[in-house]
């Protein structure tokens, strides 16, 4: 066999393979936007979910609840699970997302505010990773008003 015809059967070959990687602009118009990729296993597009609406509830009446118990739910970490995202006081392996919450009581806050953006924080944050607890019906009204008094509490 000679090199010419080893060339004249490899170089349509090449081309072909060369023009195939390119990205036509008809391709390019196909790109999915982030807000349609899969999101909760893949059952979803991210965009589609379902969120629910911004609450702020600010009880007026609020008997504070016990820092013991609001202590015990922000370190547990299958239900409040603020050590995943803050730093407090007496927590392990605390992470380092949201502000350091260990003199939070520091802050000047009142019991009704700390309630509020435990509560639901997009009324004040619209862009806030932190979770809608009340709701989203992950905490209870007691539990978020005893983790509002450990909050309080920590100086």
């Amino acid at each position: 066999m000679s090199i010419g015809r080893v060339i004249s059967f490899l170089l349509p070959v090449c081309v072909m393979l060369a023009v195939s990687g390119q990205v036509t602009a008809e391709q390019k118009k196909k790109v999915t936007k982030p807000s349609e990729f899969p999101c909760l296993s893949y059952t979803a597009p991210c965009g589609k979910i379902g969120v629910r609406p911004v609450v702020k509830k600010m009880p007026q009446d609020l008997s504070l609840g016990d820092p013991e118990r609001g202590k015990q739910i922000a370190f547990k970490r299958k239900k409040g699970n603020c050590l995943a995202c803050h730093r407090m006081k007496g927590g392990s392996q605390s992470g380092t997302r949201g502000p350091d919450l260990s003199q939070y009581g520091s802050s000047g806050r009142t019991a009704a505010e700390i309630y509020a953006m435990i509560y639901d924080n997009r009324w004040q944050f619209p862009d806030t990773v932190m979770p809608p607890f009340g709701t989203n019906e992950v905490l209870t009204d007691r539990e978020i008003r005893d983790v509002a008094a450990f909050l309080r509490a920590s100086r």
